[in-house]
């Protein structure tokens, strides 16, 4: 383990942390400090801590964490009907995504999770994003529905899944090329582990 890798994932760390402290588009930095509480418990076996989240988000967040591989799109469209937009329940993926992927790779590096910070206080901008639409995906998108266009439908929640995706798996300007090497590893063996880690969680895609 390099201390240049470290830091790059300390950074990375503080970044997303202060992304989840503050208001976003459609939840506040309260609410999302929540949901991050929440996924820990969820994905730690705990008890669930009390919070202001209403039960959908609630129930969301803790499938998200801990049972991804149980939802189904009438989950999502049972959340829509209890209040929950869509684009809202997308905002709230990314954000329980990002934390578990932090926490993992915290864990992997032999460091602890990192404290969740004070909510800066703020609105939710709750802002739509004009063309996205429903195409063979249980969410909005632009264009077709696949990983690079799962958080579309919100405004600037596919930047920070780059983020983290570059600083834990590679830049998505290296996802075609064959021979992309990262700390010694080769495309071949980032692969490997990234297959048999979405195997283990039940991962269709």
């Amino acid at each position: 383990m390099t201390t240049s890798l470290i830091a790059e994932f300390e950074a990375l760390c503080a970044r997303q942390f202060d992304d989840i402290a503050r208001a976003s588009v459609w939840w506040t930095g309260e609410e999302k400090l929540a949901m991050a509480a929440v996924a820990r418990a969820a994905m730690t076996g705990r008890a669930i801590p009390e919070t202001s989240l209403g039960e959908a988000p609630l129930e969301a967040t803790g499938r998200v964490a801990a049972e991804a591989s149980s939802l189904r799109k009438a989950d999502i469209e049972r959340w829509e009907a209890e209040g929950m937009r869509v684009e809202a329940y997308v905002e709230l993926v990314g954000v329980v995504g990002r934390l578990a992927a932090l926490d993992t790779a915290a864990f992997g590096l032999g460091l602890d999770p990192t404290p969740l910070p004070t909510p800066v206080a703020g609105a939710p901008l709750e802002a739509t994003v004009p063309g996205v639409n429903y195409v063979d995906g249980w969410v909005p998108t632009a264009g077709i529905a696949f990983p690079p266009t799962a958080y579309t439908a919100v405004p600037g929640a596919t930047e920070l899944w780059i983020d983290v995706s570059t600083v834990l798996y590679m830049p998505l300007e290296e996802m075609g090329d064959p021979t992309f090497v990262r700390d010694e590893a080769t495309r071949a063996q980032i692969e490997l582990v990234a297959s048999r880690t979405s195997y283990l969680n039940d991962c269709f895609y």
